[in-house]
């Protein structure tokens, strides 16, 4: 919900203040926002320790 509020400006207080439905549209917006973003850092660490991996075996 950090994101809703950096993002969007939307106050814990006056998420809290909304009707059940509302708050179940603003979670599934946040949860579509942040997707991405995690899958891109699980995707960069991957390659990361990919890349020591292939570094550690170069050196052995």
């Amino acid at each position: 919900m950090y994101l809703l509020f950096r993002q969007h400006h939307v106050l814990p207080s006056d998420y809290l203040k909304l009707p059940l439905g509302e708050k179940l549209v603003l979670q599934a917006f946040v949860m579509a926002e942040c997707l991405p973003k995690a899958l891109e850092g699980i995707r960069w660490r991957a390659e990361s320790e990919k890349l020591h991996r292939e570094e550690a075996d170069a050196h052995a």
